[in-house]
């Protein structure tokens, strides 16, 4: 009765050359969705909807309600002010994006943070 050998074991030099297309693909789908659910993005993209929405609306302000705002149109100011502070931070995302790196090293760190004296 022939018995079956298992497979020669990899050391960590020869694992080091496999590559998968599957995992290289996983890979770049959690790089993106890591810099979607980034918390800029979220900021970023209310504060530009909104901007936007106020400056249409203030745009067509009535004359009775920019009187009532002593004579400012105070939706457009806001609306161009919340259209920047969005933009801003849209551009620091994108031109700044997260990192696996980065992230491991702040749960890390955060990790040291809570760990009770002993």
């Amino acid at each position: 009765m022939a018995t079956k050998e298992p497979p020669p074991a990899t050391t960590e030099d020869e694992s080091a050359f496999v590559h998968d297309d599957m995992i290289a693909s996983a890979e770049a789908a959690t790089r993106g969705s890591t810099n979607l659910f980034d918390l800029r993005t979220v900021i970023g993209a209310l504060f530009t909807l909104y901007g936007v929405l106020l400056v249409i609306l203030g745009i067509f302000d009535s004359q009775a309600e920019i009187d009532k705002a002593a004579g400012v149109r105070i939706n457009l100011w806001t609306g161009l002010g919340m259209l920047v502070i969005g933009v801003s931070f849209l551009l620091w995302m994108w031109l700044r994006p997260l990192h696996h790196e980065e992230i491991a090293e702040a749960v890390e760190a955060h990790e040291k943070d809570e760990e009770p004296a002993t």
